[in-house]
């Protein structure tokens, strides 16, 4: 799969997640941990060790990936008692969806029957309904117990941002940084200062204004539709609407209501268009790799920039981020101790990442391999299918060291896999953007459906 269709795939999995049950699934239906007996409990404060017996781990993907692959091979050669059970679907682009229907449904059935996957990737599953069933282990407490886990060699703000309730239930390998690509030429012209170290959707709106009034009514931000930048708000913060653990839901707040009349401000006075194809000041941006930050901004013209998405009003300041090849271990798993060595170990730098690599790794001794790498070679080819049909870029050192302070300041994470949540947020505010329904009324039904949704 390129990088360069990463995120659109990604967001289409996340739409097509479901969480019914019906059969199907993956190719191999192993039990977890094999017949292997659990391992003996730890002394308090501790880790359990993996043991020397011979043991089984089953890891469940939908996509099949090189690089865990790659760990399978490495690890079980330096681990002879341990088997890595791999298992994957097979897929085309014909049977996508029903395949991926049918892993999501079949991967939550075992789940609850306590007879799933010991170790899974979630990309495109629903961590919601695992965590509010307590089926997922709490990785966080894992390394704070393990004495072999250096916290320092890896990238604390993400790892601390992905949990929920403050557990870790689903830890990234890798993550990718969501921002706006602006065109610091365009944005010169007009004069208007833009600070987007610390700026809300209401600053966005303000500087929005100045730059339109300045550059000849030039929308600040190209977006799909109202209905679908009020999802996307929503899943920027996530956790100030949904309380999965706790089954509550908040979309009947003031936070939410000002979510929704600011997104119709937006549209209303032009600060943002859904014309596609009409110049902005702003466009939506993901970066999926060192590589890919500097190919991809390139891609949308010669003087781009990467800018901090807005925060909500209220909220902390700092970038934002979605988790890339996020593994989960299995509350049920009967292999937990060698489970988590063998995360540690992908985690670790004894697994290749190439800075093309999809996903910024989470090992910051790797990113930093990564950008030296680029620097040291001083030319990246751009995409074959994109705009600059693979053109040589000459690496700029400044815009690496840039990437650097954007990296430490993601602290948002995005929630994209709530599919459901999103469905409904698309679908029941379009009254309101149409002018059919309040946005009490909305709101209110919204959160009818989340607390429904929630507590099913």
């Amino acid at each position: 799969m390129r990088t360069s269709r990463l995120s659109i795939i990604l967001t289409c999995l996340s739409m097509l997640a479901v969480t019914a049950c019906s059969s199907g699934g993956a190719k191999d239906s192993t039990p977890p941990g094999g017949e292997s007996p659990p391992s003996a409990e730890a002394p308090k404060g501790e880790v359990p060790p993996p043991s020397n017996e011979k043991k089984t781990i089953v890891f469940s993907t939908f996509w099949e990936d090189a690089r865990f692959e790659e760990a399978k091979r490495k690890y079980e050669a330096l681990h002879p008692n341990i088997t890595i059970r791999l298992t994957h679907v097979d897929t085309s682009n014909s049977t996508l969806e029903a395949d991926l229907e049918k892993y999501v449904s079949t991967t939550d059935t075992e789940m609850l029957a306590g007879k799933g996957p010991d170790l899974l990737q979630l990309d495109v599953l629903s961590p919601d309904n695992f965590v509010k069933r307590k089926l997922l282990a709490d990785m966080g407490e894992m390394m704070d117990r393990d004495s072999d886990f250096r916290k320092e060699d890896y990238f604390a703000n993400i790892l601390d941002n992905a949990r929920v309730g403050g557990k870790l239930y689903s830890l990234p390998l890798s993550f990718f940084l969501i921002g706006f690509a602006g065109d610091t030429d365009a944005i010169a012209k007009t004069g208007v200062p833009v600070d987007d170290k610390s700026w809300s959707w209401n600053d966005f709106i303000v500087d929005a204004k100045q730059l339109a009034a300045r550059g000849g009514h030039r929308p600040a931000l190209v977006y799909s539709g109202p209905e679908y930048l009020l999802a996307n708000l929503v899943t920027d913060n996530y956790d100030s609407y949904v309380d999965a653990e706790g089954r509550k839901a908040s979309f009947d707040s003031p936070a939410f209501l000002d979510a929704m009349k600011q997104v119709k401000t937006m549209f209303d006075e032009g600060v943002v268009s859904s014309q596609g194809r009409e110049p902005a000041y702003f466009y939506n941006i993901q970066i999926n790799s060192p590589w890919d930050y500097l190919v991809s901004l390139r891609e949308r013209g010669e003087h781009m920039k990467l800018y901090e998405k807005p925060h909500a009003e209220g909220g902390a300041a700092g970038g934002y981020f979605k988790t890339y090849r996020a593994v989960g271990i299995s509350a049920n798993s009967k292999v937990k101790p060698e489970a988590w060595d063998f995360v540690k170990f992908m985690m670790s730098e004894e697994v290749q990442t190439p800075p093309e690599t999809a996903g910024i790794p989470i090992n910051m001794k790797v990113y930093a391999q990564q950008i030296q790498k680029l620097k040291s070679e001083g030319i990246v080819k751009a995409y074959e299918e994109g705009p600059l049909h693979g053109q040589a870029i000459k690496v700029d050192p400044a815009m690496l060291d840039q990437l650097q302070d954007f990296v430490n300041g993601a602290v948002h994470k995005i929630e994209y896999q709530s599919d459901k949540v999103v469905k409904m947020i698309v679908k029941e505010s379009k009254a309101y953007f149409a002018g059919q329904k309040s946005a009490e009324e909305v709101a209110k039904l919204l959160q009818n459906k989340a607390m429904t949704y929630l507590n099913e």
